[in-house]
């Protein structure tokens, strides 16, 4: 690409050597340590210069950097004011202002205050079953969830299974599918994903960092490899050291290469590249890589010694040497030759290319990419290190098995010609802008004149105060000054008029230039808020007392969306990591995971990580308001609602914490209902009841009057 920053080094003679190795695909001649050093010329070419896109991205990232750690050069305000020479007039702090700090700081504090979990999902075929054969069972046990319980009962026999998941109702059943329908193999996964995200220290100091990169200069990179113990790695690399071909894409996806610049002490050398170690660096090759690093130039030029070969300490151990350590992606092709005997039918298959192909044979090629890795000293211009990668991270689905993965993940947001605006960049101008002014305004209160008064000289002599007595001038001054009064005679003794001796001068200039100063200040300060798209200051307003939790709310999401992209490239590029750790996990027999996964239980699945955000503060103070209210207006359901349960799951799971609260809720109403029911029931037995009573009563007392009423007729009749 002819137009790209990269094709600086398009003149340079070594950039042959990368178009050719990207032609060739015959493997053995790849592997040529010769053949990589050439690689090695041809990439650091575009590195090494004062005019290289690398060179240029640096300085800018250094600049940036300056400002978001209030270090900014002030000998350039210094020309500015013209006060740049060995004797000024005027004693100015020039210390810079820390306004870049402040903004970058509490966009990294903000992010910080969310979190992350890697949650693993099975793609292959033979999952997606087992997990259909899940939800299946779970849809027909919460059919016939009263069938099953009866014949339970009534065999004996435990039907349905005890980790077997019930569900009460509908909704509950359709949340389950979708969300907490997970294999063990996929809950184990992600247990090991972040334990080895917390093992590398990424929930607390190296998140810290990323962030910083990407507000800071808006490029985060990480390195992710498995050593010989089976042992997964993720490192945080420097974006001033990450290396690149050039990319039409924030997350790098179409690089030849990429690689870092890095500092590494001579005894990690020999342990890595030493021949005892299985390179192909004697000692003396490494005492020649000593004599470039820098302490060699402090020390007396100390010389090659035999005995150094059996020694155990050696006095360049400790010496640092800079190396260039990269990855570059090829296509290879392994050709196989194809016999079928003409005796018996039977095939033979060899590997290679006969000279001369028979009938009876085919010549077939299988073509794959594959990832080389080269270490290069460019002091000593040595190949320290080449050939395909140990360990080399390929996608899990089995039709993207020839394709490889750098092991380097990075992600530039908005990229326009591989390079972007990060946060520094966009406030230099006002902060620049902001410093000029108080720099004057600091002039102007230093040569401010103070207010004062003229003094007629003339007058005072003929000032009489009509005591009989002459007075002196500076008593005269005194009394002005302690009492801000002075009695005089206006005339003198021929009747002249005698002018004011004594009149102030206020400053009257000061102010409005003062003013119109910090007028500016404020200006660009509107200025940098504009370039930013949100108010450093808005969250803080919004906090305060008296302020409705929907306004916060209103202003958190505000600030969110002037600065979220720069928090979603740290969540890409861990995502993209944690991809390439599930790749390794699965592929190389997870030998220092093998306490959560067994090899047999992941062998032939196709794990997918990915970044899940955990519920933020304000979603679980939602639902703690939610319980406190339901609660408060019906305090019984305290009985079926543990709160302190419901949000320990919250801070995991807000979905299913809600699933708790609703299933909570529906018991109680189930509770009062049926409450209700018997209540009413009781009721009308006891009405009827009382009914009874009554009519029996009311028969009684109507047989007991018919009685009384025939005895009296017959006492009648007798009398």
């Amino acid at each position: 690409m002819a137009d790209s920053p990269l094709s600086i080094s398009a003149a340079n003679s070594n950039g042959e050597a990368l178009k050719k190795f990207q032609i060739t695909t015959d493997v053995s001649s790849k592997k040529d340590y010769m053949y990589g050093k050439n690689v090695a010329q041809s990439i650091y070419s575009t590195i090494y210069g004062n005019q290289t896109y690398f060179w240029l991205r640096n300085n800018r990232f250094r600049k940036n950097r300056q400002i978001a750690n209030g270090k900014i050069d002030m000998s350039v305000f210094m020309d500015r004011l013209e006060m740049n020479s060995k004797a000024n007039f005027v004693n100015i702090n020039w210390k810079s202002i820390i306004i870049g700090n402040t903004i970058v700081a509490r966009l990294v504090g903000s992010w910080m205050s969310r979190s992350e979990k890697v949650t693993v999902t099975a793609t292959d075929s033979a999952s997606a079953m087992l997990k259909k054969n899940a939800a299946d069972e779970a849809e027909f046990v919460y059919q016939n969830k009263e069938v099953l319980s009866q014949l339970q009962q009534e065999s004996g026999v435990q039907i349905i299974p005890q980790d077997q998941f019930v569900a009460e109702d509908k909704d509950e059943l359709d949340q389950w599918i979708s969300e907490f329908n997970h294999l063990p193999e996929e809950i184990q996964y992600s247990i090991g994903c972040n334990n080895v995200l917390e093992a590398n220290g990424w929930n607390d100091v190296l998140k810290q960092r990323l962030l910083h990169d990407s507000a800071e200069v808006g490029l985060v990179c990480t390195y992710t490899w498995m050593d010989e113990e089976g042992e997964v790695h993720v490192q945080w690399i420097r974006p001033e050291n990450a290396i690149y071909s050039y990319s039409d894409f924030p997350d790098f996806r179409d690089t030849t290469y990429r690689g870092h610049i890095l500092s590494m002490k001579i005894s990690e050398i020999r342990a890595r590249y030493g021949k005892a170690s299985g390179g192909t660096l004697s000692e003396e090759d490494i005492f020649m890589l000593a004599q470039s690093c820098k302490e060699y130039q402090l020390t007396d030029k100390i010389k090659w010694m035999q005995d150094w070969n059996v020694s155990w300490l050696r006095p360049y151990d400790e010496w640092n040497i800079d190396l260039m350590k990269f990855e570059i992606r090829t296509l290879d092709s392994d050709g196989y030759t194809v016999t079928k005997t003409k005796k018996n039918g039977s095939t033979i298959i060899r590997k290679g290319k006969p000279e001369k192909i028979d009938e009876n044979q085919e010549y077939l090629e299988e073509k794959k990419w594959n990832i080389y890795e080269g270490v290069y000293c460019p002091v000593t211009q040595k190949m320290i290190h080449w050939g395909i990668k140990k360990n080399m991270i390929r996608p899990q689905d089995p039709k993207e098995i020839g394709n490889a993965e750098f092991s380097y993940s990075f992600y530039m947001y908005d990229p326009y010609d591989m390079r972007n605006v990060a946060v520094p960049e966009k406030i230099e101008e006002p902060i620049e802008q902001m410093i000029l002014a108080r720099l004057k305004i600091q002039q102007m209160v230093a040569k401010m004149v103070p207010a004062g008064a003229s003094i007629d000289v003339d007058a005072l002599q003929e000032l009489d105060l009509g005591l009989g007595d002459s007075v002196k001038p500076l008593e005269v001054q005194k009394i002005w000054e302690q009492t801000g009064k002075l009695y005089y005679r206006g005339r003198d003794a021929e009747g002249n008029r005698i002018p004011v001796p004594i009149t102030e001068l206020a400053n009257t200039g000061f102010a409005p230039q003062l003013q119109a100063l910090i007028q500016l200040y404020q200006f660009h300060y509107q200025v940098l808020k504009d370039e930013l798209g949100e108010d450093p200051n808005l969250m803080n307003q919004a906090a305060q007392p008296r302020v409705a939790a929907s306004n916060i709310e209103a202003s958190r999401v505000l600030a969110n969306n002037a600065t979220e992209y720069m928090y979603d490239a740290y969540i890409y590029v861990m995502e993209e990591s944690c991809k390439k750790i599930a790749c390794l996990i699965n592929k190389y027999g997870a030998k220092k995971y093998r306490d959560l996964l067994k090899q047999e239980d992941v062998k032939d699945r196709n794990f997918v990580a990915t970044i899940k955000m955990l519920p933020t503060e304000m979603e679980i103070a939602n639902l703690q308001a939610m319980m406190n209210n339901a609660i408060t207006s019906n305090p019984q359901l305290i009985i079926y609602l543990d709160p302190f349960k419901a949000m320990r799951i919250a801070k995991e799971n807000v979905p299913l914490a809600e699933l708790y609260f609703r299933q909570a809720q529906k018991r109680y109403i189930k509770t009062e209902q049926e409450k209700a029911q018997s209540n009413s029931e009781q009721n009308a037995e006891i009405q009827q009841a009382s009914m009874q009573a009554k009519a029996q009563g009311d028969a009684a007392l109507l047989e007991k009057t018919n009685f009384g009423k025939e005895k009296q007729i017959v006492l009648q009749g007798m009398i």
